[in-house]
């Protein structure tokens, strides 16, 4: 099994265990089934369980089939979601609000190929594929059939060459376009605008900055301590906390620029090295 941070607690894993196990009686294959977020991080005790089961079929077992309402805690509430594509159980086991998602084994294999290929980070998505790859990557490992997901991680253990190349090909052409607009917000005082280009410029440059230190951009809850856990290069670290100090417009956007120049210029030297 593959984890991050400090240990799970004992109890929140044989939750875990428990909970799959029983999904695993519903009628349909489970592929493997995986952990994520805080609590299986080791950041903290003190949050819900996410689970996340890939399903070997071709379609997610219905509501009906599933076991939510019989693992639930008397007198609690639980709550499901369906369509083709996604499946959500929301229940409490032995005190732990539990989140168990459900896709096919198809969909998550489209993800890994996406962010192979440099893709699945542009878009406003749920959920982002990056994201979702992240995820399983530093994930706790709860059923594993045929050793499938080990030989998923182990070909995807670090960032592709496609898509550290891809994202930072992406930021250097896009970058002077948004200092020009992130100027012109902060000389009209447009904070709402500002913000809203501020987000994809930072998004951005977060993808190649954990891309280019040969990491997954994980879901942004707690980022701070997985830039401190995954050692992210001091420089960047530095120049990143700048931009959540700035106050007025202005200077949060040669925060965020110096933020961008950076990774860009750090990528530059990586690349020189691994050429030469």
């Amino acid at each position: 099994m593959s984890t991050v941070g400090g240990p799970t607690d004992d109890a929140a894993e044989q939750v875990a265990r428990r909970v799959v196990e029983a999904y695993g009686g519903c009628g349909a294959r489970i592929d493997f089934a995986y952990g994520q977020g805080s609590v299986f991080s080791g950041f903290t005790a003190h949050s819900d369980l996410d689970i996340v089961i890939i399903w070997g079929e071709d379609e997610l077992p219905l509501p009906a089939r599933r076991p939510a309402e019989e693992l639930s805690d008397p007198c609690t509430d639980t709550t499901q979601f369906h369509d083709a594509a996604f499946g959500l159980d929301k229940l409490h086991v032995s005190g732990w609000d539990v989140d168990v998602a459900h896709y096919t084994r198809t969909r998550f294999d489209a993800w890994c190929a996406l962010v192979e290929a440099g893709d699945g980070w542009q878009e406003r998505a749920w959920p982002q594929p990056l994201h979702a790859v992240a995820g399983f990557v530093h994930g706790r490992l709860l059923v594993d059939r045929d050793r499938v997901a080990q030989g998923i991680r182990k070909s995807m253990r670090g960032p592709s060459a496609q898509l550290i190349t891809k994202v930072m090909d992406a930021l250097g052409q896009q970058l002077p376009e948004y200092a020009d607009a992130l100027r012109d917000c902060a000389d009209r005082d447009d904070g709402w605008l500002f913000h809203e280009l501020a987000v994809q410029l930072v998004k951005h440059a977060y993808v190649a900055w954990f891309a280019a230190e040969g990491h997954y951009l994980p879901f942004p809850t707690r980022l701070r301590q997985w830039i401190r856990h995954l050692g992210l290069e001091e420089r960047g670290v530095l120049l990143e906390r700048r931009i959540w100090e700035a106050t007025a417009l202005g200077e949060r956007r040669l925060a965020i620029l110096r933020f961008a120049e950076h990774v860009l210029a750090a990528n530059s030297v990586v690349r020189k090295s691994a050429e030469a």
